[in-house]
């Protein structure tokens, strides 16, 4: 069963300016930008993978640190890492994930707000 997947985005280029990276992924019906505060908790949910742009659900960490968890349905831990952007992550179908901001976070989902609200679940 896949669970989570974190992958180091493509650097490109790196100089004084900063940096730029690359990555690729499938197309998805629309994009939702996230900023959150340093301690906040994000996510604690799964989803059913029912939307293509939820099977699997595909973000990329722009900015910050983050702890991810992620644990099956019978909350058997199956993931538990400290990221740090930029890094993309994809989150298969029925692990519950949560995101905790080690810093101030910013974080790119490829997925739209509608199709989030309709594959989400809350574990009781």
């Amino acid at each position: 069963m896949q669970t989570i997947e974190v992958e180091n985005l493509e650097t490109v280029n790196q100089n004084e300016k900063g940096s730029t990276h690359t990555f690729t992924t499938l197309s998805r019906s629309g994009f939702i930008l996230a900023n959150r505060a340093k301690g906040t908790v994000s996510g604690n949910h799964y989803h059913e993978g029912k939307s293509d742009a939820k099977n699997p659900e595909i973000l990329v960490l722009t900015q910050g640190r983050v702890l991810l968890e992620g644990k099956l349905l019978t909350g058997d831990l199956v993931f538990k890492q400290e990221l740090e952007a930029p890094v993309l992550v994809k989150i298969y179908p029925k692990v519950i994930h949560t995101l905790t901001a080690l810093t101030d976070i910013q974080f790119l989902e490829f997925n739209s707000l509608e199709e989030h609200k309709s594959d989400t679940q809350y574990p009781q």
